[in-house]
This record gives C-alpha cells, sequence and structure tokens, in this order.
C-alpha cells in the first residue's frame, strides 16, 4: 500500500463536496469552520443518527464491531474478518485504488452476496418514493441516495468478485415502540471531543421490542446515479456532468493534492455551510464563502461584508436572473429590479412579500435613512385585542426513536409552556409555566391539561409567534383522537383545542405574521425570527430602555436587568444574558457549561433529562435552565407588544 497518501475521499467528504466540489477544500481545513459545527438543531440531529446507527446494530447480534479509529488498524481487521465466508460487520473499513476509503455502517457477507446497509435517521412510510417520474432524484432523498452510491462504487471496486445490494435502513413512522424507554438505552456521550452512543448496560434483543427501522432497496436509485441520471443536467456541477467515475476521481485528486477545487460561484452558494459572519470568526478562522467571491471577483474585506442578494427575505426566485447580470450586491439593484414601488413602500395599509423585500433592499442600502419602519396598519390590528394580553410559547421536540411504548418514530412530544400576560395598565406578569419533570412519561395530555388550566378561565387574546404552537396543539389533538377511548377527557381537551385553533373563538394571534405584515428594523437584516427581532427594538425603544433597564423578576427570574450594553455599547441580545448552567458529571458533555438559548439546545437538555441516571441535582439544573429559557421567550414577546404600544402611545 502506498502510504505517501495520507487523504483519502471517504463518503462523509464525498457528500460535503456533492452540492459543492470546492467545499471539499473547507471541509478538510480546520481555520474553515462550518455553519453546522455550532448548529445546536443540526447536533441534535446527529445526536439521533447516532442512536439510530446504534440500534440498527442491535438488529444483527451476530455482529462484529471494528471500532478503531486508526484507518491502516481498521482495514487490516476488516480484511481479517472478510477472509470468513459468512459475516456481518459493523464500521467495516474496505478502501479501493489506496484513494477511496468508506466505513460501512452495517456488511452483511453471505459467500459472494453482500448487503450494503447505510442507516439513516431519516423517516420513511409506505408512501415514500425516491425518484421523481423523470426518473431523477428526489432533492430530499439527494445526500442519502449518492451516499450510498459513493459507498457501493468503492466497495465493488475493491472487490468485483462480489454481487452487492445497497440499502438503506429507515426510521419507519408507522411503526410504533412496543416497549418503554427505548430511546433511554441509547446514551450520548462526549470522550475527548468526539460523541459516540453507550447501550445502556445488560441491554438484550428483547428488550428492544418489535423493529422500528426498516430496511429498503436502493438499487435501481443507486444505479441511476452511477450512470449520471441522478439529477438533471441543469443542476450539475462541470465536474458532475462527466460522469460519476470521473467526479469522484478527480474530487479524490483535488484532495490528495490539497488544492481548491476550481470555484464556480452560483445559486448553490446561497446555502453554503462555510459562509460565516466575521463577528463570529475566532483568532485564525476564515469564511469559505468569502473566500471563493473574493478569489473569483477580487472582493476586498468590505465588499464581502456588504448586503448579498442572497440575504434578501424570500428572495430565491430572482437569484438566478441578478447572477447572470452581475448582481451581487443589494446596492447593485436597479429601480427597476425592485420587487415593488419604493415610493409606496411605506404608505401601504399592510406589506406583501415584494412590499417587504423592497423595504429590505432600501434599508440595507441606505435608501431609507430611519432604522424602523411600523405600518399604520398594525394599530387596526392592536385595536382588535381584548385585554388582556396573554403570549405564551412552547418547547417539544420529535426523537427518532420514542421515549414510551406505543408511541411513533417522529410523534411531536410537548414538554414545556410559558404564559405572561400584560395587562391594560401595562403591569407585565410572568404568570404560569408548566414542564414534564418526571423521565420517562409521555407528558403531552398533562400539558393540554395545565395549559387549559392556564388559559380558559383567563380572558383575552392569545398570542404566539410563528406557526409552531399551533402546530402542536393539532398534533396533540390527533394523539387524543388515537387514544380518546383510554383518556377519560379526551373529547373535552379536543373541544377546548379547536377554540384555540384557526377559526375558533379563541384563536392565537401570530406576532409572527404581525411582524412580517407591518413591522421591519434595519438591524433585523430581514430576518422574522424572534431571536432577531428583540435585540433589533431593544436598540430603539425608547419605551423598553426605561422599563428593563429597572430591575425585572418573573417565575425564574429575581431582579434581572434585561436592558444592557457590551463592551462595544451595543445592546446586548438577552438570549446571551442567560445564566450557563453546570453539567457536570454528564457524560455527553464534556465542557463544564452550556447555555440553553434556542430551540435546539432546549431540545437536547430535554433528551437527557429523560436518562434515568442524570442525578437529582443535574436534573433540577437542567430544568432552571429550561424554564428560563422559555420565560425569556414569552417576555420576549411582551417587549415586542410594548414597543408596537408605544409607538403608538396605546
Amino acid at each position: 500500500m502506498n502510504t505517501s497518501i495520507t487523504r483519502r475521499l471517504t463518503k462523509s467528504l464525498f457528500t460535503s463536496a456533492l452540492e459543492c466540489p470546492t467545499a471539499l477544500y473547507y471541509a478538510t481545513h480546520a481555520e474553515y469552520p462550518s455553519q453546522k459545527d455550532e448548529d445546536d438543531f443540526l447536533l441534535s440531529l446527529a445526536k439521533g443518527g447516532m442512536q439510530v446507527g446504534t440500534l440498527a446494530c442491535q438488529y444483527y447480534p451476530e455482529g462484529i464491531a471494528i471500532e478503531t479509529l486508526d484507518t491502516q488498524d481498521a482495514l487490516s481487521q476488516t480484511d481479517h474478518y472478510l477472509q470468513r465466508d459468512n459475516v456481518t460487520l459493523f464500521e467495516a473499513a474496505i478502501s479501493s485504488e489506496e484513494s477511496f476509503l468508506v466505513r460501512v455502517d452495517i456488511l452483511v457477507k453471505d459467500g459472494t452476496a453482500v448487503d450494503l446497509i447505510e442507516v439513516k435517521s431519516k423517516s420513511y412510510d409506505a408512501d415514500t418514493t425516491f425518484l421523481k417520474q423523470d426518473g431523477t432524484i428526489r432533492t430530499e432523498w439527494r445526500p442519502y441516495i449518492y451516499d450510498v452510491a459513493f459507498q457501493y462504487w468503492v466497495v465493488t471496486h475493491a472487490h468485483p468478485e462480489w454481487e452487492v445490494t445497497p440499502w438503506l435502513m429507515l426510521v419507519d413512522k408507522e411503526k410504533p415502540a412496543t416497549v418503554d424507554g427505548l430511546h433511554q438505552r441509547f446514551r450520548v456521550q462526549q470522550q475527548s471531543g468526539r460523541y459516540t452512543v453507550r447501550l445502556k448496560p445488560g441491554t438484550s434483543r428483547a428488550d428492544l421490542g418489535e423493529p422500528i427501522l426498516t430496511r429498503v432497496n436502493v438499487r435501481e436509485a443507486v444505479q441511476r446515479v452511477l450512470h449520471g441520471q441522478g439529477m438533471r443536467e441543469a443542476e450539475k456541477e462541470p465536474i458532475q456532468q462527466a460522469g460519476f467515475d470521473s467526479w469522484v476521481r478527480t474530487l479524490a485528486t483535488s484532495l490528495q493534492q490539497d488544492r481548491l477545487y476550481p470555484i464556480t460561484l452560483g445559486k448553490k452558494c446561497k446555502g453554503c455551510a462555510f459562509r460565516i459572519s466575521p463577528s463570529k470568526l475566532r483568532p485564525g478562522q476564515r469564511s469559505g464563502f468569502a473566500n471563493c467571491w473574493r478569489q473569483v471577483l477580487g472582493w476586498d474585506a468590505a465588499a464581502v461584508n456588504q448586503p448579498h442578494i442572497f440575504d434578501l427575505w424570500y428572495g430565491n426566485q430572482d437569484v438566478d436572473r441578478w447572477l447572470a447580470q452581475q448582481k451581487y450586491h443589494l446596492h447593485a439593484l436597479t429601480h427597476a429590479d425592485l420587487p415593488a414601488a419604493p415610493e409606496t413602500v411605506e404608505k401601504q395599509h399592510t406589506w406583501n412579500r415584494a412590499n417587504r423585500q423592497t423595504v429590505q433592499i432600501l434599508m440595507e442600502t441606505g435608501q431609507i435613512a430611519k432604522d424602523e419602519i411600523i405600518l399604520d396598519g398594525l394599530q387596526e390590528e392592536i385595536a382588535g385585542w381584548t385585554w388582556p394580553l396573554h403570549l405564551i410559547d412552547f418547547e417539544a421536540l420529535q426523537t427518532a426513536i420514542p421515549f414510551q411504548k406505543g408511541r411513533h418514530p417522529y410523534e411531536r412530544i410537548a414538554f414545556q409552556f410559558s404564559c405572561h400576560t400584560l395587562y391594560p395598565d401595562k403591569r407585565v406578569e410572568h404568570r404560569a409555566e408548566w414542564i414534564a419533570r418526571e423521565p420517562g412519561i409521555f407528558p403531552n395530555y398533562q400539558f393540554v391539561r395545565h395549559l387549559k388550566q392556564t388559559l380558559e378561565s383567563h380572558p383575552g387574546t392569545l398570542f404566539r409567534y410563528h406557526y409552531f404552537e399551533t402546530t402542536v396543539l393539532k398534533n396533540i389533538r390527533e394523539q387524543l383522537l388515537a387514544d380518546q377511548d383510554t383518556i377519560p377527557d379526551a373529547n373535552e381537551l379536543i373541544v377546548w383545542i379547536n377554540t384555540l385553533l384557526p377559526d375558533g373563538p379563541r384563536e392565537l394571534v401570530d406576532l409572527h405574521q404581525l411582524t412580517q405584515a407591518y413591522y421591519y428594523h434595519r438591524a433585523m437584516h430581514g430576518s422574522i425570527s424572534i431571536k432577531d427581532v428583540l435585540p433589533a427594538i431593544l436598540q430603539t425603544s425608547t419605551t423598553l430602555r426605561e422599563k428593563y433597564t429597572r430591575p425585572y423578576s418573573g417565575l425564574n427570574f429575581t431582579d434581572m436587568i434585561w436592558w444592557q450594553q457590551d463592551a462595544s455599547g451595543q445592546v446586548s441580545n438577552p438570549y446571551t444574558l442567560l445564566p450557563p448552567i453546570p453539567i457536570e458529571g454528564t457524560p455527553e458533555y464534556g465542557e463544564g457549561e452550556e447555555r440553553i438559548a434556542d430551540g435546539g439546545s432546549a431540545m437536547m437538555a430535554f433528551a437527557r433529562m429523560q436518562f434515568h441516571d442524570v442525578t437529582p441535582e443535574q436534573r433540577a439544573a437542567i430544568v432552571q435552565a429550561l424554564l428560563q429559557y422559555c420565560e425569556l421567550d414569552t417576555l420576549a414577546m411582551v417587549m415586542l407588544v410594548e414597543h408596537w404600544l408605544g409607538h403608538f402611545d396605546l
């Protein structure tokens, strides 16, 4: 074996380069961080994927794990076991042509017949199809099918004597867990910066119940990929147009030579994982996105940081045209490019998408000097509200492996809510909250009972931020309908839930929709996320500054000052002020502290609470952090409403 080749094209690197071959270089150089590295939602998905992978292996009790991370050791061990006529291997290491390496999740060898099984935590049901009518791979399945296709290519080149059948093993949403505590048998832990899954000691095959994973033959889809038919010609990079074989060899050559593959700019760059804002780059780090645009167009740092056409809210429909015209920045757009007439946008009663896009362009390019716009139409909306105002927020999660018997994969679990009330005299009260504290219990019906108790006897308009709360309520309604024979108050709860849903007498008012239709602040940069709206309004509102430089106390905070400035004089985002929690002794987190400041980290924290070996002290610390986070979510909604009321002097 030629030991001079130190870098092989692996399946993870191949999938990194699937949408953009230049990304291969960034993925192999630590100075180019990825957005995925610090995205708690993506991290939660990755952890779920590891748990599913370990579960899949339990379905093959005869399997032998190749555990070493050393490539040469893994290859040697795999070769040793493959001398057997019949063997099942986990993480089998197979290399082809010295340049390609795959670690196959599950490889089942029966003579020369080999099953290559790639395990994914993606959901599957009987209606799932991988191919479109034209024979190309459906976009949502493309990374998974191409992943398997690359492994198939490597394995069949390394062992042409084998008859290989490619499979995806997926999470079957139609199969409920037949045992309690299935999820809790797969503990994610962190060791030396690497996440692994520890199976609960003593777990037997019977403890896992009936399988919730389904094995699906993907031979047809893989063959289409190998023959260059996996995506439309217009979607292909030049490197892909030459065919699969040439494509992977070119990637391997770029990798071995440690060179940047020739850059092609395009719409694909909009979703670049290596686009990191300068404020988030640590010393020694660089933005891969900025590097590409700098090299191709000669941009300096100022040009790189100017508002890009990719930043336009819901702007996909015009991106191709603007790129063809070499208009890359919002300031390059002419009057004819604007989605709506600029002279009318501030006079609208309400904004549609074109109006809002135009406002963003005008704000970002300095053609509107003011920092914010609040349309007068919002005052009419406010006039329809009934006091007091109740602002609610839910936290929920969906796990691939269910916590409880009878629940399905990815069935939504509502584990927490918060309710702030704003009274006519502008008094703010964090009036109620609830969280599922006991592990292993399906909490949804307790959740909705407590919510009903909190809201039904208190008149006034109810508010949410975005559609999530309504979605959760619809999910719980469907669960109650399925379980109504065993839940005595199911019909009562269903009737009450209906009052909060669209067209119900207390339908939840969506502050996200109102923001979209009536409000824009320069500091939001087109975003309507409450995490971006909150710091924006705090920069502007004298009402909020006066009120929240004074101590605030709720159910989980005492004398908290929410209006603070950082070292540069900017108003701090309140979510950065949430206190970190001690998590010493929890094996899946080695850093010692974390802060729950977004939905992804909240989901991971609740999932961690479900393990019975979490100490009472650890559980109490996690609960407290979750309560503080959810309280801030509803307080943020209060602040937004207060800002609007102050604007109209109401």
